[in-house]
């Protein structure tokens, strides 16, 4: 569950979108709450998050099967690369919150991740934060797109 605060800008080259999203606590199954994550419709677009509040991990992976994961705490900066998919995942029991900012030509390929997920998916296993292939999804007993529904997008 997850809101997003916009500031969108007209869609050409040079403009930034920015905003702050605020994931809230809490899991499904074992799943911790989690953004959908996406791709960049302009691939070459790269996007930066500064973490404000909370303790969340920012999973990345391409499309050739590159993963990354990196923490994302008030005061971290996470970059995101051009060709790289990105989802935010809040791991404690505050409200993660963070801001963002992006090409405003970059758009939003949310679909290629609806149809095949992430190749990587985050659990709780004995109370930890545990990053897991996603083939584990279909052992947990939810479905492989519950975050879609969840989500709250507000501009301004």
């Amino acid at each position: 569950m997850y809101e997003v605060f916009e500031h969108p800008q007209p869609e050409v080259n040079g403009q930034i979108n920015f905003g702050v999203t605020i994931i809230y606590p809490g899991k499904v199954g074992k799943e911790y709450y989690l953004t959908r994550g996406h791709y960049h419709t302009k691939e070459t677009a790269a996007e930066l998050y500064i973490g404000l509040a909370g303790e969340g991990m920012m999973i990345m992976q391409t499309k050739d099967g590159q993963v990354s994961s990196l923490p994302i705490r008030a005061g971290d900066v996470v970059y995101v690369p051009p060709f790289w998919a990105h989802r935010t995942v809040n791991l404690g029991k505050e409200k993660l919150s963070f801001f963002f900012a992006y090409p405003s030509d970059g758009g939003h390929n949310y679909e290629i991740i609806r149809q095949r997920g992430f190749a990587k998916i985050v659990i709780e296993e004995k109370g930890r934060p545990k990053v897991v292939d996603n083939s584990a999804r279909a052992n947990l007993g939810w479905p492989s797109t519950h975050c879609e529904c969840l989500a709250t997008q507000v501009y301004y």
